[in-house]
């Protein structure tokens, strides 16, 4: 009996140790926060670096206590980037209705206050994720930059990789044109020729460079390249 009880409390011991490792997304997403806003106050949310703060938002587990304020925080995030696409590419990007007037949401100086310890602003895990995400990742691109892009992708509504592009695109603020080859006849059009008949979406053209399927790595080297970077 005592061996039984003795294993019982051991296994304990292991998953409470194995719970307490989980890794909380929802906090490490406020410390990249921090530290972005420790680099730069001014920091607006169409900074590339909220890109690696939607990641970690994304992956708090559904259920999870922290996923309503992840969500919150998610769309605050999503909403600015669009409002300053729309406002640096008017004619590109249109604006939902809930949207229309609305003032830019920005980040606080006390943004990511937690109910824990959280991580400190010059937390090594959130310097390391910034600084791999630069490496890794095309800088800031400028007004002229943004404008001299040309995209094009070719999808469906189903596509798991359209998807992925697709948040890419817009998560990075980069304008594209995208042509559903189901729904639209002279975007299917373009697709069979762009493609040589050959199915399988996406088809991504950036300036005049086809790719097919999504790789970002792959992606930002032609968007590099066609902005001469």
């Amino acid at each position: 009996m005592r061996t039984f009880q003795a294993a019982v409390l051991i296994l304990s011991f292991l998953l409470v140790g194995c719970a307490s490792g989980t890794a909380d997304h929802y906090e490490q997403a406020i410390g990249i926060e921090r530290e972005l806003l420790r680099r730069n106050p001014t920091i607006t949310y169409s900074h590339p670096g909220y890109v690696s703060v939607l990641r970690e938002l994304d992956k708090v587990p559904r259920g999870h206590e922290d996923r309503d304020k992840a969500d919150t925080l998610t769309q605050r995030i999503s909403d600015g980037r669009r409002i300053a696409l729309n406002d640096k590419l008017p004619q590109v990007d249109h604006l939902p209705n809930r949207l229309e007037g609305v003032e830019m949401p920005r980040p606080s100086a006390a943004a990511g206050s937690s109910r824990r310890t959280g991580l400190p602003p010059s937390a090594p895990a959130a310097r390391r994720t910034l600084d791999r995400a630069a490496q890794g990742a095309l800088g800031e691109l400028t007004s002229a930059q943004i404008e001299s892009l040309d995209i094009t992708m070719y999808s469906t509504s189903w596509c798991g990789y359209c998807r992925k592009a697709r948040s890419f695109f817009q998560g990075r603020g980069i304008p594209f044109v995208e042509k559903d080859v189901e729904k639209d006849r002279q975007g299917a059009a373009e697709f069979r020729e762009i493609s040589g008949g050959r199915g399988g979406v996406p088809v991504i053209v950036v300036n005049g460079q086809v790719m097919r399927g999504f790789s970002q790595p792959a992606v930002e080297a032609a968007i590099a390249q066609a902005v001469g970077g």
